[in-house]
């Protein structure tokens, strides 16, 4: 008879409730970190403890212990000195690096690109994933309307000296139909360095949540969505970019939005405003739409060419 498979050593440090069951869980997933990103329902749903969600947060406060994520209460000091540390994506583009509070994007951060077609978004998305990909980061990009730019990818690495050959290991791109799909992605990603979605409230999802009495349970599935992201971040230092849609807002300024409203504003930790002034000119302005550090008079200009923005 076979000899059974032994768990991990750090699986086997776990020492809480449902110890049995969480050792083979932490085993299969391949460690505790990817049990402690989980939320108490998700966790409850694995570990079949949906009646007795108590439990589950029991469980949920040990395992995220044992994986040493737990919350901590530090010396100002040392959490100075925890925020220095973390590391910085440069994204080329010469003004964003220079005039944000990171100088470029900061892991453990989600940020959100809001604009009209043809502002960048998407290429800014791109460039990010390559260069983060070329630096030796894993990177899954999500595509959610289905027009998936390949080409570009190519170009913005060649930009960079590199091609898609040599970053097939670290850059993972996928396609999905609707929110069923996108939840489902996001939950099977483990431990990822970046993660793009391109575009967070996708046509399917608001096709799927129609009208004003559909609103909420749309804005609470893109709460559900951030809250992944989050936790993500919080437990794997995940970067993330999130891209979206505007619409107009009938007021005295015939000012836009992001599509994705108060969840996503308060959902990320900076949100960007992306406008191309003159469609006839391969130029673009950023606006910081709520970003701790930089004043909403700033603007970040940036140049669009066929290989990415400068």
């Amino acid at each position: 008879m076979p000899k059974k498979a032994e768990a991990p050593e750090e699986c086997q440090q776990y020492r809480g409730p449902k110890r049995e069951d969480v050792v083979k869980l932490c085993a299969e997933l391949g460690g505790l970190k990817h049990l402690a990103v989980k939320n108490v329902v998700e966790l409850a749903q694995l570990l079949e403890l949906e009646d007795d969600l108590e439990k589950a947060e029991e469980v949920l406060a040990a395992v995220r212990r044992a994986a040493g994520v737990g919350a901590r209460v530090v010396p100002v000091s040392e959490a100075v000195k925890s925020y220095a540390a973390v590391e910085v994506l440069k994204t080329h583009v010469s003004e964003f690096d220079e005039k944000t509070p990171w100088g470029g994007l900061r892991f453990g951060y989600i940020y959100g690109l809001a604009g009209e077609y043809g502002a960048g978004k998407s290429m800014f998305a791109i460039q990010a994933s390559v260069l983060a990909a070329i630096s030796g980061r894993r990177v899954v990009y999500i595509d959610t309307e289905g027009a998936l730019n390949l080409s570009l990818f190519e170009r913005v690495a060649k930009r960079f000296g590199s091609d898609l050959t040599a970053l097939s290991e670290r850059l993972h791109i996928t396609q999905v139909i609707d929110p069923v799909d996108l939840k489902e992605v996001l939950l099977s990603l483990r431990a990822v360095d970046v993660v793009v979605v391109d575009s967070m409230v996708s046509h399917a999802l608001r096709a799927q949540f129609r009208g004003r009495e559909r609103l909420a349970a749309r804005q609470q599935l893109l709460a559900y969505f951030l809250d992944i992201l989050r936790r993500m971040a919080a437990v794997y230092g995940t970067l993330s970019i999130l891209t979206d849609q505007v619409i107009d807002v009938p007021d005295f300024f015939s000012s836009k939005r992001p599509a994705g409203g108060n969840v996503l504003l308060h959902g990320v930790h900076a949100l960007f405003l992306m406008r191309r002034p003159n469609k006839q000119k391969a130029e673009g302005v950023m606006i910081p739409l709520d970003v701790p550090g930089m004043a909403p008079t700033t603007e970040i200009r940036y140049e669009i060419r066929d290989d990415g923005l400068y």
